[in-house]
């Protein structure tokens, strides 16, 4: 079987440059062709007792590649799936998903800070992390000794509370993500909050 295997591997990396641009061409990608290749590779080592004439080995290769990409297709296609419905759900919350805009950090609403401040402390906490630091829901969430889930939650709970909170203390401005805030810098407004 070893023996076997082994010669299958020897005749077909003597067309390694030629399954490769097969795959290119179908793809798009010399990355993922490569990969689909090197899986193909093993999934023929792993087959190679299938064979039963040898010279039908290129024809054969040639099919399982087919195959694998159909699958990483429809691999792709669901997770283009999964990624959409996860838009959806989050857009159907309310949370924006847009892109914010250039220099937002230096127009945003001054207020932001104080009203943060008010939250609960996780979401306090969570809000500074993720939104306002950087850092990916993961890692604030393994840093505060929760799961990802529960920080997603968390932090869904937070911006709502954080809007509902600068609505009130803001006013109209507010509405527009308190960019370009025209809220005058009063020292008092966090004991109005």
């Amino acid at each position: 079987m070893a023996r076997r295997a082994d010669q299958l591997a020897t005749a077909l990396n003597t067309q390694r440059s030629a399954f490769k641009a097969f795959l290119v061409a179908r793809v798009g990608s010399e990355a993922e062709a490569e990969d689909i290749l090197q899986n193909g590779l093993l999934k023929a080592l792993q087959r190679a007792d299938e064979l039963q004439d040898d010279t039908k080995l290129t024809a054969w290769f040639y099919q399982l590649l087919r195959n694998a990409i159909i699958d990483h297709y429809r691999a792709r296609g669901s997770a283009r799936r999964k990624h959409d419905a996860l838009g959806e759900i989050i857009s159907s919350l309310g949370e924006d998903v847009s892109e914010a805009p250039r220099a937002w950090e230096a127009r945003i609403c001054a207020c932001l800070g104080s009203v943060v401040d008010t939250l609960k402390p996780r979401h306090t906490e969570l809000l500074r992390r993720v939104d306002l630091d950087g850092e990916s829901v993961q890692v604030a969430a393994k840093a505060l000794g929760i799961t990802p889930n529960s920080a997603s939650v968390t932090l869904h709970r937070a911006r709502a509370e954080l809007r509902e909170k600068l609505r009130a203390f803001c006013g109209a401005c507010a509405d527009g993500a308190c960019l370009d805030c025209h809220c005058a810098p009063v020292p008092d407004k966090k004991a109005r909050v």
